[in-house]
């Protein structure tokens, strides 16, 4: 089995309700991109956690970004998920305001992506600069 086929796999049993209703070139599709993203991040395809394990970096982020993107992309369809009440007489719904949030942190599969990338991707790497006085 390919890696791509066992990440479809993966992230169909991660969250059965966002992938359910779609295809299985669909999913390979958005894993393809999310790989090229993670890539592009600066992922390792292994990493070392602090207690010495390796750790399929690259893999963990590809699932979490592809399943971040489906959330969007489904709360986009829906006109929204962040319903925070609802009422059934007199049709009443509240939303969250998430316009402040990050890209990221409108998904918990976003922030795991951000925790990855700040602990293996390019988002752990300090730079410096030098200023000429």
């Amino acid at each position: 089995m390919d890696e791509l086929t066992e990440m479809l796999n993966a992230v169909k049993q991660l969250s059965p309700d966002l992938t359910s209703n779609m295809s299985d070139d669909a999913l390979k599709g958005l894993l393809s991109g999310a790989r090229e993203i993670a890539i592009a991040d600066g992922f390792p395809v292994v990493a070392t956690s602090n207690t010495g394990e390796l750790l399929k970096a690259r893999y963990m982020a590809t699932k979490y970004l592809a399943l971040h993107l489906i959330a969007i992309n489904n709360a986009i369809g829906e006109g929204g998920t962040n319903v925070t009440s609802e009422q059934v007489s007199v049709l009443k719904r509240t939303y969250a305001d998430v316009s402040k949030l990050n890209l990221y942190q409108r998904s918990p599969w976003g922030q795991l992506y951000m925790w990855l990338y700040n602990l293996y991707g390019n988002g752990g790497i300090s730079r410096y600069m030098v200023v000429q006085h």
